[in-house]
């Protein structure tokens, strides 16, 4: 995951008064704790902050914080817990930092991306994305920015479970293995009742199948269909 670099210093005194002072001083108050260390207050520079905060494209921002302390400066590895944002100005508030261990695991929400085009799609089936994130445990080193999901593979009735995504040594996807991530679903096909016909008329003809509901996959059902598909290829293999 890319690293961003927040500058600032320790902040002396707490309360609205002092968090309005360090803004019109052109800081952003935080805090910074976590760790096992006792938490600190903090104040960022506004102009640099503001700039990296409105090119995120993630929620999860790992980032060094370089405080000065009188002539001293020092760099901590944090993870950026909260952002306050101004609903009317658009001004960021305040900034929560949490200390980071860079031996020590960390779980994660994490976005998932689909990539490819579904062959099930273009028979007229439907991508169905059940999970949008998934809770991951790595070293902050390796943790990732999003988890991308090829579908190219999928057929109509195919899925993806949490069991078939694989995102390397050291990184573990902490969720329920059967939970399906992606699946392609078949419309559903029902006859539409024909009206009855007249005393002495012909009957009319019948009317023409409409959509329905797509089919929702159940892990059951996902878990159903690839026992099926493993059986006939390993009959297909005698």
């Amino acid at each position: 995951m890319a690293q961003t670099v927040f500058h600032g210093q320790l902040r002396q005194k707490a309360g609205k008064g002092a968090a309005r002072q360090a803004r019109r001083d052109g800081f952003i108050p935080g805090v910074l704790y976590g760790g096992g260390d006792e938490p600190l207050l903090v104040q960022v520079e506004r102009t640099s902050a503001e700039r990296i905060i409105r090119r995120l494209e993630s929620h999860n921002i790992f980032a060094d914080l370089v405080l000065k302390n009188g002539q001293e400066e020092k760099t901590v590895n944090t993870l950026v817990k909260e952002i306050q944002i101004d609903p009317v100005t658009d001004r960021v508030l305040h900034i929560d930092f949490f200390r980071l261990k860079m031996d020590r695991a960390v779980q994660m929400m994490v976005p998932v991306r689909l990539v490819g085009e579904a062959p099930g799609v273009k028979a007229g089936g439907i991508v169905d994305q059940t999970l949008r994130e998934l809770r991951v445990e790595a070293l902050p080193k390796d943790m990732p920015g999003h988890i991308d999901v090829d579908v190219s593979g999928l057929n109509i009735g195919d899925a993806i479970l949490v069991k078939d995504i694989s995102l390397g040594a050291g990184i573990r996807i902490d969720e329920d293995e059967t939970r399906v991530v992606v699946s392609v679903l078949a419309p559903q096909r029902v006859e539409e009742a024909a009206p009855a016909a007249a005393e002495g008329e012909a009957a009319p003809a019948p009317a023409e199948e409409v959509a329905a509901e797509p089919e929702v996959i159940t892990q059951e059902k996902a878990e159903e269909r690839r026992r099926a598909k493993e059986q006939s290829k390993a009959e297909e293999e005698k």
